[in-house]
């Protein structure tokens, strides 16, 4: 679900800045240090991802949905530091295409090819000596089908978050959230927490996205994939806007394999589960609820080439 992602950017912020340096913040898992019980262990500079989620049934209709992803992710430039502050500026393309299979006639929805333009922004601000950190996150995004653009296109989303540091090999924090701040706002708050019980575990709980890694060797990574997935966008129905909102969790086994230097290739699989799609108009109102809603598990395949560290 986009909305608990947001808000784990948020707490990933706060927390990453614990190991009193600057360097890529990301959602996504990346280059290894366990052993130096380092928040930025699990950030990546750069990253692009294919990711398919196939055989979700409908609960209340006949038909199913499969879903691809491709993403483009990239730090703007090298972190801007200020006396405590310091400024991430990155930038992220998701394209998410939507296939729909044996739906009846006049199914209220039909194949998608849907896409997000994003820029966030993280700001993080940290006393030399002090365990607490405090980070925020804005960012601003066009989610669309590109059939018709209009304000209802354009997305912001901020988020605010602060952790503590009790260990070298133990960080706890939390946020909130607020989200499609133009539109149809909510509030999610959420807690997280990094933890090190030997060098070669990193146990991690971040918003929505659970993690539990073991460095096997140098070269190699295992592990343990919880998080959400999916989106929310605005599209053109018969010239009206729309919002579509697809919430999916996956949860499966990733493994990890050095290329060379900082450089990654990741895969994993396993299954998704709560999964939803829904369409709503931009104020909130809910429509077709008697055919859309549920849908059932699924599978996934994941696949990234990614660039750990500056």
């Amino acid at each position: 679900m986009k909305k608990l992602a947001l808000l784990s950017a948020s707490l990933l912020t706060a927390q990453s800045a614990l190991a009193g340096t600057t360097g890529p913040i990301t959602t996504a898992t990346a280059e290894s240090s366990v052993a130096g019980a380092n928040p930025l262990s699990f950030f990546d500079a750069f990253r692009v991802s294919a990711y398919g989620n196939w055989g979700m049934e409908f609960d209340d209709s006949t038909g199913e949905l499969d879903a691809y992803q491709v993403e483009l992710y990239t730090f703007l430039s090298k972190p801007i530091s200020f006396g405590d502050f310091t400024l991430l500026p990155t930038f992220r393309y998701e394209g998410t295409f939507l296939r729909y299979e044996d739906t009846p006639a006049f199914f209220p929805v039909g194949d998608e090819d849907l896409h997000s333009l994003e820029l966030p922004l993280y700001l993080l601000h940290m006393r030399q000596g002090s365990p607490w950190l405090f980070g925020a996150w804005i960012q601003p995004s066009l989610s669309t089908d590109f059939d018709h653009i209009d304000s209802d296109d354009f997305f912001l989303d901020m988020a605010v978050g602060a952790a503590y540091k009790f260990s070298d090999r133990l960080y706890i924090g939390g946020g909130v959230a607020g989200l499609d701040l133009f539109g149809n706002e909510s509030f999610i708050p959420g807690p997280g927490f990094v933890w090190m019980p030997t060098d070669e575990i990193m146990v991690r709980l971040i918003g929505a996205t659970f993690v539990a890694e073991w460095q096997a060797t140098e070269d190699w990574k295992f592990g343990i994939d919880v998080r959400s997935a999916g989106g929310v966008w605005n599209i053109d129905d018969n010239n009206q806007s729309r919002t579509l909102d697809f919430t999916s969790y996956r949860a499966g086994i990733h493994a990890q394999r050095r290329i060379v230097d900082t450089w990654w290739v990741e895969g994993g699989a396993g299954f998704t589960f709560a999964n939803e799609i829904n369409l709503r108009t931009p104020g909130g109102l809910g429509l077709y609820e008697n055919v859309l809603g549920d849908l059932d598990e699924g599978i996934y395949g994941y696949l990234a080439v990614r660039k750990a560290v500056w």
